[in-house]
């Protein structure tokens, strides 16, 4: 049985960066490789300790393994072992599930990994009638709205969903599925999912989060928010306090920072700090006015979710990221993993993870980052390390 949540659990469900990938077949191989190094390296540890000088030994195989060469009895010697599972980053796209000790379920961003926490929501809510699930949208992008149309909790007509995002998210929604408006135009419908909001039962009702003091841009997507939500407003949803707040990228985007109980947990996926040539040039001066307001909401707290997608070598175009081309990725909308672990430590983040990873890299590249990062990070007050789907954090 799951311990109770003392403040917030926080569900990592998709953590991959512009699309979804699959591990290659090399890939899955150097897995196994390590996982079965790892065991053997310990089975015959475990054999030395029982043996003499000599290294011999007077017992049989059921003595060392604690019963006959069965399964069970086998895999529970492969349990006792205490073998640390290999680092899996998971290959889903971004969406988080947040569950609150006041009984809500806040999602972030509705990536691929959102069909495997829909599918968890509807069995954690079980026979109940009446659900309400809150979704925070960063951005428009493909790789945070491409698994909605997929989701479980889409389906069901006792759900009520509630979307907080900016007008381009909403509208990215709406245009291809009709979900608020019950509309969709003919030369879109079918175009990129044979669903739309006719066979989606569920109450859907969009939240624009808009910053007022500025020209509204949006509108031309043929709805209207149900409600209007000032950006320098905090959303309140129970006993939880959310400040929505802009990130520098090339599509408008948000970042959200949790309080909850005197916990604090902040997102910001796909954000640039930006290393350009010219510091008078306005994009630079927008990514650092950007990267102050994100430390401002970090400072202090007890986790960050940050995007990271590149080292710095390959973000000024001097290294590939796998077997991709060295070119520069300014002005791409990421940060640099370097830069995330200097801010980390700067504000004093209790744990950091870097998400958004890059396509391209591969398994062995990721777990020789995190490597470093989490050696970088023993002595030090932040713990940062990369992130990894399906990974849960109780705060």
């Amino acid at each position: 049985m799951p311990k109770s949540i003392e403040h917030l659990r926080i569900h990592f469900y998709g953590v991959q960066g512009s699309g979804s990938t699959f591990p290659s077949t090399k890939e899955i191989d150097d897995l196994i490789a390590l996982t079965d190094y790892e065991l053997l390296k310990a089975v015959f540890q475990d054999i030395a300790e029982r043996s003499d000088r000599d290294q011999s030994f007077e017992c049989s195989i059921p003595d060392i393994i604690g019963g006959p060469t069965d399964k069970n009895t086998m895999l529970a010697y492969r349990d006792r072992l205490n073998i640390p599972p290999p680092r899996i980053y998971g290959g889903l796209t971004t969406c988080f599930h947040i569950e609150t000790s006041d009984g809500y379920d806040i999602v972030i961003d509705c990536g691929s990994g959102f069909r495997n926490c829909a599918k968890e929501l509807e069995l954690k809510w079980g026979d109940t009638n009446e659900r309400h699930l809150y979704i925070l949208g960063s951005h428009s992008h493909s790789d945070h709205t491409e698994g909605f149309d997929q989701a479980a909790v889409c389906f069901d007509p006792r759900n009520s969903i509630y979307i907080y995002a900016n007008y381009q998210y909403l509208y990215a929604l709406d245009s291809y599925l009709g979900i608020f408006s019950k509309y969709v135009e003919e030369d879109v419908a079918g175009l990129k999912t044979p669903i739309d909001f006719s066979l989606m039962p569920a109450e859907f009702t969009a939240v624009e989060i808009r910053n007022l003091s500025k020209p509204f841009t949006g509108g031309k997507g043929g709805f209207e928010a149900a409600e209007i939500h000032e950006l320098n407003t905090p959303i309140v949803i129970g006993e939880t306090r959310i400040t929505p707040f802009e990130v520098y990228h090339q599509a408008p985007c948000l970042g959200y920072k949790f309080e909850h109980h005197g916990k604090t947990f902040v997102f910001c996926t796909d954000h640039e700090l930006r290393h350009g040539p010219d510091p008078e040039d306005p994009r630079q001066k927008a990514s650092e006015e950007a990267e102050a307001r994100l430390s401002e909401h970090a400072y202090g707290a007890d986790a960050l979710y940050r995007d990271g997608q590149f080292l710095r070598s390959e973000y000024e175009g001097r290294t590939g990221i796998g077997s991709s081309a060295a070119v520069p990725r300014v002005d791409w909308g990421h940060s640099c993993i370097e830069d995330v672990k200097h801010m980390a430590r700067k504000c004093h983040v209790k744990r950091a993870f870097i998400g958004h990873h890059d396509p391209n890299r591969e398994w062995s590249d990721l777990n020789w980052i995190d490597e470093s990062l989490l050696r970088d990070s023993e002595d030090e007050e932040s713990k940062v390390e990369l992130a990894r789907g399906g990974f849960v954090l109780d705060l």
